[in-house]
């Protein structure tokens, strides 16, 4: 019999995700992985074996490799984050885990503060390690004549015993040839070449920043000094999430398992069974992030007049139909019709462009032109009704569109960069009632 327990998968989207389940404690915790994993073969690295093991002895612990990675299925294309964070949710449903402290390492770092946003029930502590809301590319520390050089470099020496890793975030230990093909290994089996190099472009253009105001659960940002995460990018995260503490852990090692571990350890025991605040429990919270989508018919009330009264309101009940069954076929939420079109709340972005591209679709076979508006950030829920400025911000940017066309805000641009559907920009606007400049993106989808 293994000591190591099984690995088992999760579906998510129809895709399997392999997860493993460590110890018996009372509170739950899942890893979030950095950009590379794999369940079994980090498991042969005594540095990781006694990290999870010793988190295996305080908590009841999921680890997973996220789709395209390690043990999980490969996919075609590059993942998009709004795909990857429905992940964590699939591995904490078949873990059985209702609520659990979420541990972002790295690249996962973004993943859990946009699934914490979102699903703050589910949610009890959120730690985030070496990890920040912005990549390399965002935030201005690194060119994209550096980025090409190093996406080529790992298009050629990824899992090559002789390559230069430069992006590697757990490398072979200096001077260590077993270490090395071992490293080697590790990256042949957890990522293909055109894998790792698509990861690497994705990760340098994240930007969730204007999901941190919307983080309720206690969090605490941990760095050490290395060279994948600067100082100023994770204490971005630590100043913009309301009451995060910020902590800085001897060392220069990036993952979490190298060097003296047991600082990583400690820090992440104590804080979540320390007193680190109150913790959420489900159903408490009224506050989420969500995508917020409006619809609008172009020229009702020109429709109206030449219809008459009883034919345009036939019109609108065939409007009204076709809309919820759409919406509910997206996992969206129908919140109340507004005479001329809707509000609908949905989970993930992508639903919400794919649910105002079938609303459109279907409404232009019965001549009905619609506009529509999407944006993310977060909503207060009200019973069976929604509030907040971002259904204020969602109403505005449906106001903006042409007939026909679908626009977005640059967060719910963001969550979905790296999909088949493409953005284009349509400039700053100044929205009515809203603060600042607004930059909007017409959405298509592939």
């Amino acid at each position: 019999m293994s000591e190591f327990p099984e690995t088992q998968y999760a579906l998510s989207d129809g895709l399997s995700i392999a997860y493993q389940v460590w110890g018996q404690g009372p509170n739950n915790l899942v890893l979030v992985p950095g950009i590379v994993s794999h369940l079994e073969e980090n498991l042969k690295r005594s540095d990781y074996l006694y990290f999870i093991q010793a988190l295996g002895s305080h908590f009841h612990l999921a680890t997973f490799d996220k789709r395209g990675n390690g043990m999980s299925d490969r996919i075609a294309g590059t993942p998009i984050m709004d795909e990857r964070v429905r992940d964590i949710e699939a591995v904490m449903d078949a873990a059985g885990f209702d609520t659990a402290a979420l541990v972002g390492f790295s690249e996962g770092s973004a993943l859990s503060l946009v699934f914490a946003a979102r699903n703050p029930e589910r949610v009890s502590h959120l730690i985030i390690g070496g990890g920040s809301a912005t990549g390399t590319l965002t935030a201005g520390e690194i060119s994209p004549t550096e980025q090409e050089r190093i996406r080529a470099e790992l298009l050629e020496n990824w899992g090559r015993l002789d390559g230069q890793h430069t992006y590697s975030t757990h490398g072979p230990r200096e001077g260590d040839a077993d270490s090395k093909e071992d490293f080697a290994r590790f990256c042949r089996l957890s990522a293909t070449p055109s894998t790792i190099a698509a990861l690497f472009d994705l990760n340098t253009r994240i930007d969730v920043r204007d999901v941190l105001p919307s983080i309720q659960q206690p969090t605490l940002v941990l760095r050490r000094e290395d060279e994948i995460t600067s100082r100023a990018r994770a204490k971005l995260v630590a100043d913009h999430v309301p009451g995060a503490l910020y902590r800085e852990l001897p060392g220069n090692e990036h993952p979490p398992y190298r060097g003296n571990s047991d600082d990583y350890i400690n820090a992440i025991r104590e804080f979540v069974l320390g007193d680190a605040g109150p913790v959420a429990t489900k159903n408490t919270s009224q506050r989420v992030l969500a995508s917020v989508l409006f619809t609008d018919i172009v020229g009702s009330t020109e429709r109206q007049v030449g219809l008459g009264d009883d034919a345009y309101r036939d019109l609108i009940n065939r409007h009204d139909e076709i809309s919820k069954r759409q919406i509910e076929r997206c996992n969206g939420r129908y919140i109340h019709g507004t005479g001329d079109g809707l509000l609908a709340t949905f989970a993930a972005p992508t639903d919400a462009i794919t649910c105002a591209v079938a609303i459109r679709d279907a409404m232009s076979g019965l001549d009905l032109p619609i506009r529509a508006g999407v944006h993310t950030g977060e909503i207060e829920l009200r019973g069976d009704d929604v509030s907040g400025i971002s259904v204020n911000i969602a109403s505005r940017i449906a106001d903006q569109a042409e007939a026909c066309e679908i626009l977005t805000s640059d967060l719910t641009r963001q969550l979905m960069i790296g999909s088949s559907t493409t953005f284009d920009s349509r400039g700053d606007y100044e929205l009515k009632g809203v603060p600042g400049s607004w930059p909007l993106f017409a959405a298509f989808m592939g």
